[in-house]
């Protein structure tokens, strides 16, 4: 269990912000480290910007105080800046938010948080490039790495997600790999085996399931082999996406997961 995380992006439909119409018991930040480590002994937890409610220095002490009373840690913070894009070299947009990421990178040194992975790249490889260096050099003086993660975007080339590893190096950055952020056009496969010896983290996202809550979207058990294969030695943050808020038992999906990475590790 110490190399498998949680990531609040699998239960959006439990949040205010992510869900306006949210009802019954809602889920805040500062209740998730209790919920991951109570309900599934899980306690690397993964947060998405935005489930944030502040990013107020009491409202960051407060949130760093529930981690540690519930002996977790935050492993990543997933930023999404809606509106700028760090590849985009229109009107100083990827200026922008490259400011925003490093506000988030803040975020992440007050909570003891190693990894902050930077949002889509979806117009200038050579832009998001530069931006990269940029924020990695930020990073690096936060005590931070700030990871790249195929996002549906550039990166989901698995060609141009290889040439910032190299360009990049290993200090303070490094590649996120998502299991479902391909289009039909790539081979995950083929893709997460090019990538998996830059990789630091893994969004083990899952997508598709039947009406017994078994995954039917991909192979989601050889993907776990190939990063192992790969020399992956890191987290896999549980993940599970696809548009709206279907109907599932998410937590039994949680469940299926915690099961399937723990039986294809090496």
């Amino acid at each position: 269990m110490t190399r498998i995380g949680l990531t609040t992006v699998t239960f959006r439909k439990s949040f205010r912000s992510t869900n306006p119409d949210a009802g019954g018991e809602l889920l805040t930040l500062q209740k998730v480290p209790e919920y991951f480590r109570d309900r599934f002994g899980i306690y690397q937890c993964e947060f998405w910007s935005e489930h944030f409610e502040s990013r107020a220095a009491s409202y960051l002490k407060d949130l760093k105080a529930s981690l540690d009373k519930n002996l977790c840690s935050l492993i990543n913070i997933q930023v999404d800046t809606p509106g700028k894009d760090m590849s985009d070299p229109l009107d100083g947009n990827s200026a922008l938010a490259v400011d925003e990421i490093k506000e988030w990178i803040d975020v992440g040194a007050a909570l003891g948080c190693p990894f902050v992975r930077g949002s889509f790249m979806q117009h200038s490889l050579e832009e998001g490039i530069r931006s990269t260096r940029s924020l990695a050099d930020y990073a690096r003086s936060r005590g931070i790495t700030l990871l790249a993660e195929n996002h549906f975007d550039l990166l989901s080339v698995p060609e141009n997600h290889l040439r910032v590893a190299r360009e990049m190096g290993n200090d303070h950055f490094g590649l996120l790999a998502d299991f479902g952020n391909y289009p039909d056009s790539v081979d995950r496969y083929k893709a997460l085996a090019l990538i998996a010896p830059y990789t630091l983290l893994v969004s083990a996202k899952t997508h598709g399931y039947d009406e017994n809550h078994e995954h039917i979207g991909f192979d989601f058990d050889r993907c776990v082999r190939i990063m192992e294969e790969g020399g992956f030695t890191g987290i896999y943050s549980l993940e599970q996406w696809e548009d709206g808020l279907p109907d599932y038992d998410y937590e039994k999906i949680v469940d299926w997961m915690i099961t399937h990475v723990k039986a294809n590790l090496s």
